[in-house]
């Protein structure tokens, strides 16, 4: 299989070497002529920075694995979810749109052959190829464009699947680099969500703002790579390598369990489930035995650095967890969520077969705030699909989610892949199962977080669905081959 980004050939070294014999050159010129136009000392370290900035975007670009690397990776530092605009969000969603663009520019013009390989690529690419045809709706049913722009770019944020899979299929690290960035990606953001929870805590004054502290963000990528970190730990050989994936788990974990999201523990819990029931009897015990350790470390981690609070902290958990069974009906929050998609769903019965379009507006009445309120957000993300985007939008994602989750678990139940392809399948797999439990209640298709994390998921199980096959391929071919080479010699 091909390399992508290989750093070793010959020509790939006499091209780097001359990219940076003409860096310094132009570096060292660019600061002599600044020095003497304008004598300002400021320019020997505003240009040189700007230059090695330019080249390093230079080298990232003609690397394809290290930019998608750095870009998976880069997420962390738009995770925290600040309101308003963001200096470091803008730069990082310029740098994500152009490394998609010239990553589509290189296999879409320049391609030798096409990255559509199967049903649930066309699937979302005929999906996201419609969607700004579905600003006409809007118009139509006279909805806000600012939020309909906003929901075609959170929607946007699928296309990384398409990079995601590629590497997993062609480059002979694929799956295990992606998992790993990934796995690092989540424990990167559990770590800020961390500090966001100690600062909460810290400003905290009484006991029930200790319980009920909680941070609001990042719950389905922490949920997705708690779960993709519990099948690196299960299938984890060797010291080293279980210890990293326990370390990955708890901080994952217990990232999740500080977002209080109630759905998302429903969902990873729904997910170990199913890890239970697909993978072997050793696998299972090891799943028992390291998930009760990995709870006896967080909680001695916590009592370490919270002290007394930690017990305040798990009644708070624990009575939240425990009012899941009587959510259905004595939860208003989740009540108002079930009343909003009837009143959806008398919506949609308007034009169920193309959709309303996004930023398009439905009133309800809200038992919450005893008020109507109006609103284009749907929280059951196949009702928002199916009232935005009709039947064929909820029918073309629904094929992808399946078909990726299908493609994910032949690639775990080969017995010819190696080792990491089976674990890309199921590590991408399981997450997918995990949030059709999730979506019921909290739409995943509305926010960039949700939809950036649900992408690289769909592409690593894809992926290694794909990989699997084409190495069948290769390898009836080969055999073909020999067998014609030997009624020859015959």
């Amino acid at each position: 299989m091909g390399l992508v980004g290989a750093l070793s050939t010959p020509l790939s070294l006499y091209r780097i070497g001359n990219a940076l014999i003409i860096a310094g050159f132009i570096l060292g010129l660019a600061v002599v002529l600044a020095l003497a136009f304008t004598g300002s000392v400021i320019y020997t370290a505003v240009l040189p920075v700007a230059i090695i900035g330019a080249v390093a975007i230079c080298f990232l670009f003609a690397n394809p694995l290290i930019n998608l690397v750095a870009t998976i990776a880069g997420f962390v530092l738009i995770a925290s979810n600040e309101s308003g605009f963001q200096v470091v969000e803008v730069a990082y969603a310029l740098y994500l749109f152009a490394v998609l663009g010239v990553w589509f520019l290189q296999h879409v013009v320049f391609g030798s052959e096409s990255f559509l390989t199967e049903k649930a690529d066309w699937s979302l690419a005929i999906f996201l190829f419609l969607l700004p045809a579905t600003l006409i709706l809007t118009t139509v049913f006279q909805g806000d464009f600012r939020v309909a722009f906003s929901e075609l770019i959170s929607l946007s944020m699928l296309l990384i699947y398409f990079p995601v899979k590629h590497t997993v299929v062609h480059h002979r690290l694929g799956p295990r680099i992606m998992l790993t960035t990934v796995v690092l990606m989540s424990a990167g953001v559990a770590l800020l969500n961390t500090f966001n929870y100690a600062s909460d805590l810290a400003g905290a004054t009484q006991l029930w703002q200790v319980a009920g502290s909680r941070v609001v963000v990042n719950d389905c990528l922490l949920m997705v790579g708690a779960l993709i970190s519990l099948v690196l730990l299960v299938y984890a050989k060797g010291f080293l390598p279980i210890l990293l994936s326990a370390v990955a788990l708890a901080l994952t974990f217990a990232g999740l369990i500080m977002t209080q999201a109630r759905g998302f523990w429903l969902a990873f819990a729904f997910g170990a489930i199913i890890l239970v029931f697909l993978v072997r009897t050793p696998e299972r015990i090891k799943m028992l035995t390291t998930g009760t350790i990995v709870s006896v470390v967080i909680l001695g981690i916590g009592y370490v650095l919270i002290g007394p609070f930690l017990v305040v902290i798990l009644e708070g958990i624990t009575e939240r967890f425990s009012s899941i069974a009587t959510a259905f009906t004595q939860d208003l929050s989740l009540v108002n969520r079930f009343r909003e998609t009837a009143a959806v769903l008398e919506k949609i019965a308007v034009n169920p077969l193309i959709g309303h379009g996004p930023g398009v507006s439905y009133l309800f009445f809200d038992i919450v705030h005893q008020s109507t309120d109006t609103d284009s957000f749907v929280h059951n993300g196949y009702i928002g699909l199916w009232y935005k985007y009709g039947l064929w939008g909820l029918g073309l994602v629904m094929y992808f989610w399946y078909s990726v989750v299908r493609l994910g678990l032949r690639a775990f139940r080969s017995d010819t892949a190696e080792r990491w392809t089976r674990l890309a399948g199921l590590a991408g797999a399981v997450p997918l199962i995990a949030l059709t439990i999730s979506t019921l209640t909290q739409n995943p298709f509305f926010l960039k977080n949700y939809l950036f994390i649900i992408a690289i998921a769909a592409g690593l199980a894809a992926g290694a669905g794909h990989r699997i096959m084409r190495e069948q391929s290769d390898t009836d071919q080969v055999h073909l081959d020999n067998h014609n080479s030997n009624r020859q010699v015959e």
